[in-house]
């Protein structure tokens, strides 16, 4: 499986005859894809060459919606249809819709990844849903958005039911510029300074906010919502659910993941917004699902039955397969202390909640539950993930501490910013100047990030830098802690790149009234080579030529007799930084 949700979309569009299964199959599907469900699917025959084709859309999220007819689906035995192999253009997710009230069908699904065949995997149903009488349910349900990774073929197998209406929806969330500055927000920590500079404060016994990356950070197209967000009267509990998606995604993939799932909840299901009230991604950073304000209760489509007396938080990834980390059930625990506390919720205790109608509990029925509980507490599924369901304790104990913290004492305060010091350039020493805090007893902890993303070396408040950092920003987090206090963080940010450190050799030779100046340029840890100007000096005489490959030639004639020094300048640019050289030679007389 692939690490990235948002690769490059791909040029090559092969013919694939023998994987779509026909003319009669590829003009079918052609006529199918009209009736998608997704603004961004085709209008016209999906296909080029016999290869059903993705749309771009909004987001970045390219999309294809495809309804399964008698032209797609063939009969293979009766209460069994399967697919030929369906070549597409790239997708890396895939999800199935139908209309509410027919008997669900059980779909297996196997892509072409990376040229291969997979083996066939279930489609899990969806158990996050809007409840029945919150007016946002609609006549659509369907199965889970699975992750499959970049894949160009698709074959489908279906038992039990053929429902009306079923679709096969096909997307491929492609990263935005505005992706890439997401690696550098803060993870797991309080702000301690509000956007003007001024220090921020927590009142005695309130459990703050955690970091939060906003709607606008991941992407959100505010005008796929329906409607206005409702609340809730109370919170009694969090429901903690997984996704299901890819375990391997770097920072900078998340926004397309959650732009990914935004994308079918609403445009596919139906639904007024994305189901999760937060998201929580496997580096520990805590984002905003649900639009209406993070600090108040928002409804959500989580826990089916149990919406109307909840928050929703969901793991990013597939807690089936792999495990937790610590950063995770922190992010976990601070939303949950956050969004608990004010209703005077104990995180290690049980609530008495009716449920409005699940495949577990029948509408009106009163249950006894955790009040942080799994999905799989409330409805007939595997979420959040065999691995993530046993952290569950450590959540809830996490959670008492902080709401206990709290109770107690108040955060680690920055009185004074810590401050970036030293000339980002490939050799130089770059140094975070110390700020001031209170308590004085509190200690300070760094996190060097290149691009965001946390570098393995020591962890002290100097870093010489070197060719792996070229072109990349330079950021440090500073953590604060100490005993009986919250901690607080900073994020301190060079101001700009790194920059290679220019290397000049130059070559000068002297010959009868002229001399001839070779220079050679070059600039480690940059991938093209350097192609700027410089200035040649000798003689009195300057010259400025633009090099090539790395290489420049001037000829000095006319030149008295006598030795000279030959100097090379180059100022300096957004990715290189300034240097000199010399040489000398000697001229001879003419003639």
């Amino acid at each position: 499986m692939s690490a990235r949700p948002g690769p490059r979309p791909t040029t090559r569009r092969p013919f694939l005859a023998a994987l779509v299964g026909g003319a009669a199959a590829v003009a079918g599907i052609g006529v199918a894809a009209r009736n998608g469900v997704l603004s961004g699917s085709s209008e016209g025959p999906p296909r080029t060459d016999g290869v059903l084709q993705l749309s771009a859309g909004r987001m970045g999220v390219e999309s294809l919606a495809v309804r399964l007819t008698d032209e797609i689906l063939a009969l293979e035995e009766p209460g069994t249809w399967r697919t030929s192999r369906l070549a597409t253009s790239t997708h890396t997710m895939v999800g199935f819709t139908w209309r509410s009230g027919e008997v669900e069908p059980h779909i297996d699904v196997s892509s072409r990844t990376d040229g291969a065949w997979q083996p066939w995997s279930r489609m899990p149903h969806v158990h996050h849903s809007p409840d029945a009488d919150s007016g946002e349910a609609t006549g659509i349900v369907g199965t889970e958005l699975a992750w499959i990774g970049p894949a160009d073929g698709i074959r489908l197998r279906i038992r039990d039911s053929r429902p009306a209406g079923l679709t096969m929806v096909l997307l491929h969330p492609t990263p935005l510029p505005s992706d890439r500055s997401i690696g550098h927000a803060r993870v797991g920590r309080r702000r301690t300074r509000r956007a003007g500079g001024e220090p921020a404060s927590t009142p005695a016994g309130v459990v703050p906010p955690p970091d939060l990356l906003s709607r606008a950070q991941w992407g959100a197209d505010e005008g796929w919502r329906k409607g206005r967000p409702s609340y809730v009267e109370t919170i009694e509990q969090v429901h903690v659910h997984h996704t299901a998606n890819s375990n391997t995604y770097a920072r900078t993939d998340v926004p397309a993941l959650i732009r990914g799932m935004y994308a079918y909840h609403t445009q596919s299901l139906g639904w007024s917004d994305i189901a999760y009230n937060f998201l929580v991604d496997r580096f520990g950073r805590a984002w905003v699902g649900r639009a209406g304000g993070p600090a108040k209760p928002v409804r959500g489509a989580h826990t089916l039955g149990f919406n109307a007396t909840s928050a929703g938080i969901a793991a990013i990834g597939n807690f089936d397969q792999a495990t937790p980390s610590r950063a995770v059930l922190g992010a976990f625990a601070r939303i949950a202390a956050w969004k608990l506390h004010p209703y005077d919720r104990n995180p290690e205790g049980r609530t008495i909640v009716t449920s409005e109608g699940s495949d577990k509990f029948r509408a009106g029925r009163r249950v006894t539950l955790p009040v942080i509980d799994g999905h799989r507490d409330t409805n007939d599924t595997a979420c959040p993930g065999q691995h993530l369901y046993d952290e569950l304790p450590e959540i809830r104990r996490r959670t008492q501490v902080r709401i206990d913290r709290f109770n107690r004492a108040g955060q680690v305060e920055i009185t004074e910013p810590f401050t970036a010091a030293g000339t980002p350039v490939d050799g130089e020493l770059l140094t975070v100047s110390p700020g001031a805090w209170a308590p004085a007893a509190a200690s300070a902890a760094y996190t060097w990030m290149r691009d965001g993303e946390p570098l393995g070396s020591a962890a002290t408040a100097d870093r010489r830098l070197s060719t792996d950092d070229v072109g990349a920003q330079m950021t440090v987090r500073v953590d604060l802690t100490a005993e009986g206090y919250e901690p607080a963080s900073q994020v301190v940010t060079f101001p700009d790149p790194v920059r290679s450190r220019t290397r000049i050799d130059v070559a000068a030779v002297g010959r009868r009234g002229r001399a001839v100046v070779r220079v050679t340029i070059e600039t480690p840890g940059l991938d093209v080579p350097f192609d700027d100007s410089v200035t040649i000096t000798f003689a009195g005489h300057s010259r400025t030529v633009a090099a090539t490959d790395g290489r420049a030639r001037v000829v000095f004639r006319d030149l008295a007799p006598g030795r000279y020094e030959a100097r090379v300048d180059f100022a300096g640019g957004p990715t290189a930084a300034g240097a000199s050289a010399t040489d000398t030679a000697t001229v001879r007389p003419s003639g």
